[in-house]
């Protein structure tokens, strides 16, 4: 008579191994698409932070900057320092593009939105 052994069998790990890596698969892939949402949510917040010093510059000063560098500065005076910089920055095809139009207008966009239902490019124009 052959006495059983305990443990598991080849086709019984086989099995959970399959089933661990489909749950790591779909826990992947939800965890990728919460970080896009979560840096298009952060290039959104930083076009607003940098629409309100432009506008806080256009009223003391009269004129909106001609170029954003690593500050915004208007008249001497800075507005903001530093200026943000997209999650991605340093990485092809993303980054914030500044426009100057004219004394009272400018164009400020995010070149590139990861999240599903984003347009690419994110523009926000002077009121």
């Amino acid at each position: 008579m052959r006495i059983k052994e305990a443990g598991f069998t080849f086709v019984e790990l086989l099995v959970v191994i399959t089933i661990i890596a489909v749950i790591s698969g779909i826990a992947m892939a939800s965890f990728s698409s919460t970080n896009a949402n979560a840096r298009d949510s952060k290039r959104k917040g930083d076009l607003e932070q940098i629409r309100a010093a432009l506008e806080i510059c256009r009223a003391e000063s009269g004129a909106y900057p001609a170029s954003l560098g690593t500050a915004i500065v208007c008249d001497g005076q800075t507005y903001l320092d530093p200026v943000p910089t997209d999650p991605k920055d340093g990485q092809t095809g993303f980054g914030y593009s500044y426009t100057y139009v004219s004394p009272t207008q400018y164009t400020l966009c995010a070149t590139t939105m990861e999240g599903s239902g984003e347009t690419s490019p994110y523009c926000l124009n002077n009121p």
